[in-house]
């Protein structure tokens, strides 16, 4: 086990053994951190919070592993502007990767050998799923279910209280690296459902409340509302007046 200097302990946390603490890492009281994992600063971990064995959090992103090779210096790959945050009471299952620069809320719940990406935020109370994959620069919601294999590509906006069922897809490259392109990711709205093994298509808007069947390949907008299945996604019809996330019930 190592513990930078730099690194400040509160009271009551555990540090399992063979995991290495680098910079300026601050673990508040309570936490719990599981045998041969690492934590790169600067990051904050909340209260209460458990972080399993494996795990390497606060990753450096490109340019950080780049300057690392260039000065040799192993122990200070992250600038003091990459600050990662974990929330309270969150719980981060073994072999997650969490890159440098990502905001985590409290209570978020990972499953097994997830990976998020630099510049992602994470609202409170949202769960990803095992083996899913969360690209830089998205913005994810509260109270968000992420099932198992999920991929949410760079530049995805994901609002409050969306489902995103097993394997679902989000992409972002309309012409696959043929030509140069800005990379748009699909914009979710709040409530909306995304049925297992769909594909959404590169800056598609999954309206509010809307569902989306699985294996659905959506390659147009998708009004609030509404149920759209099928290759390619169809209207098949509204969505049923007594239908509505029970995600948007849970607390923020």
């Amino acid at each position: 086990m190592y513990i930078d200097k730099r690194a400040q302990v509160e009271k009551n946390c555990l540090i399992g053994k063979g995991s290495h603490i680098f910079g300026k890492v601050r673990l508040m009281k309570n936490t719990r951190i599981g045998e041969n994992t690492i934590i790169y600063g600067p990051a904050l971990i909340g209260s209460g919070t458990y972080i399993g064995p494996n795990c390497v959090i606060g990753h450096p992103d490109r340019e950080g592993l780049t300057s690392a090779l260039l000065n040799s210096d192993e122990l200070n790959l992250n600038s003091e502007e990459d600050l990662l945050k974990v929330g309270e009471s969150c719980i981060l299952r073994a072999g997650s990767i969490v890159y440098t620069n990502v905001s985590i809320g409290n209570s978020v719940e990972t499953g097994h050998n997830i990976m998020i990406r630099e510049h992602v935020k994470i609202g409170n109370n949202t769960k990803i799923g095992t083996n899913s994959v969360v690209d830089g620069s998205c913005n994810i919601g509260s109270n968000v279910s992420i099932q198992t294999g999920v991929y949410i590509c760079t530049n995805s906006e994901i609002e409050d209280a969306v489902f995103l069922g097993p394997n679902c897809v989000l992409t972002n490259d309309k012409y696959l690296m043929q030509k140069k392109t800005e990379l748009l990711g699909p914009t979710v709205k709040k409530g909306a459902s995304i049925g297992a093994n769909a594909t959404l298509m590169p800056g598609v808007i999954i309206g509010k409340g809307a569902v989306v069947g699985a294996e659905a390949l959506v390659n147009e907008n998708v009004p609030s509302r509404t149920v759209y299945i099928g290759l390619p996604a169809k209207l098949k019809r509204s969505v049923p007046a007594d239908w509505k996330s029970i995600l948007e019930k849970k607390k923020k």
